[in-house]
């Protein structure tokens, strides 16, 4: 079968691209920006430009399949509305115009009464394109786990803590392997529905997030965890932090869904192709590792040592340690206005890099900028004041730290942050 698959650029795309070609089937992967080294077919298709202008798509020849595979975890809604919604259902009337089925990847929980924004655009979605009445199905599958996901990413850097906080450990959820919703794809692709129809795709078994976290600890070689239910205003205040800061996998959004069971029966699914999931113990092989877990536990607290550093550094800069600055640039030779001017720009500078770390937008800048200062300060020291270097609380030491663990730090930028304009 020639196949279109939406957002294979993403966790879920990715994956499923990967099973349709070991399949035999003809895949032609679409994204925002094609990677030219990925392999197969690709061809770019934005479905945010697609709700501005359907047009501008060509169409590709003998596509007798679409997988929409695109999705956002975002809290902007105008962005959810364009990419989620409004993309989507241009996509599906362009389906509908060149006689192709659908298959829409929503999400469990995208219902008629969905309360966020992340599951109304998706359910708006799902809507349209069940009354087009063309051949389609929309697969909601529950909270999706393997390498590469961002909420994955979230929980296997939690799994090696010894008291783990979470934002709720009283409602259910029925997890799934990536594995499993690909095997679900292809089973539904050889006996597809005679009517359109939404399918729920969950695991067999329905767990708190304290018991999934001791599946991916079990995984790991680890006995069960001790986990802390954040206070609820500390909570709030996390979520809306993460989400003024960009992060993903904890905002408002994420914690309204980590509050409620989200469950489903695995029946009609079962009924239509004849495929569950298996428990999530029988795919845990590959994936989580120790050192990936431990790698992704490490790198926000030391992230956060950088980011107390150089904020401390300002403050301490324009406060207490103003007169001290003044004194070792007096020893190196400058003194007056250019001295102060000197430690106000500098202490500047160092609130800046603080404040670039919160961002994941200019990490990688911060990280760069904080390792080329550090290297100068550590060169201009040397030469100037090199009896610093036997100061017993080492402030020029420090640095011989810090800049290996901001280097390791810069190396694990993800990519999409690396290439980001």
């Amino acid at each position: 079968m020639r196949i279109l698959l939406v957002g294979a650029g993403g966790f879920i795309g990715r994956h499923l691209h990967a099973a349709l070609r070991a399949a035999g089937h003809q895949v032609l992967a679409s994204a925002r920006r094609p990677d030219p080294a990925a392999p197969g077919d690709w061809c770019r298709l934005d479905l945010a430009g697609l709700a501005r202008d359907p047009q501008a798509f060509a169409w590709p020849e003998g596509i007798e399949l679409v997988i929409n595979a695109a999705g956002l975890l975002s809290t902007d809604r105008v962005q959810l509305q364009q990419v989620q919604h409004r993309g989507a259902c241009a996509l599906f009337d362009l389906a509908a115009a060149h006689g192709a089925r659908v298959l829409q990847i929503s999400a469990l929980g995208a219902e008629e009464d969905a309360d966020t924004d992340f599951l109304a655009s998706k359910a708006a979605a799902d809507r349209y394109l069940l009354g087009l009445g063309i051949p389609a199905v929309v697969l909601r599958p529950s909270l999706v786990l393997g390498p590469g996901a961002a909420s994955s990413r979230w929980l296997q850097s939690l799994s090696p803590w010894p008291l783990i906080p979470l934002l709720d450990n009283r409602a259910c959820l029925q997890p799934l392997h990536v594995e499993d919703l690909c095997a679900a794809v292809l089973a539904l692709l050889q006996r597809w529905p005679e009517q359109p129809c939404s399918l729920a795709l969950v695991g067999p078994e329905a767990m708190t997030q304290g018991q999934l976290l001791d599946r991916l600890r079990a995984a790991q070689g680890w006995g069960p965890g001790r986990y802390w239910v954040l206070p609820r205003p500390l909570a709030v205040f996390a979520a809306t932090l993460g989400e003024r800061f960009g992060w993903r996998a904890l905002n408002r959004q994420t914690l309204k869904l980590a509050r409620r069971d989200n469950l489903a029966s695995p029946e009609p699914l079962a009924g239509a192709c004849a495929y569950r999931c298996l428990p999530l113990e029988a795919r845990l092989h590959d994936w989580p590792s120790t050192a990936d877990s431990v790698r992704l536990a490490l790198q926000p607290l030391l992230l956060a040592l950088l980011i107390v550093i150089w904020l401390g550094t300002a403050l301490v800069c324009l406060g207490p340690g103003f007169d001290w600055g003044l004194r070792i640039l007096a020893e190196a030779g400058i003194a007056g206005w250019p001295a102060r001017l000197a430690v106000i720009g500098g202490a500047l500078f160092d609130a800046l890099l603080g404040l670039g770390l919160l961002l994941p937008r200019w990490r990688r800048r911060a990280l760069q900028a904080q390792i080329v200062l550090m290297l100068g300060y550590t060169a201009l020291i040397t030469w100037l004041l090199p009896h610093y270097w036997f100061d017993p609380f080492q402030g020029v030491g420090k640095n011989l730290v810090l800049l290996p663990i901001s280097l390791w730090l810069l190396w694990l930028q993800p990519a999409h942050a690396r290439s980001r304009p």
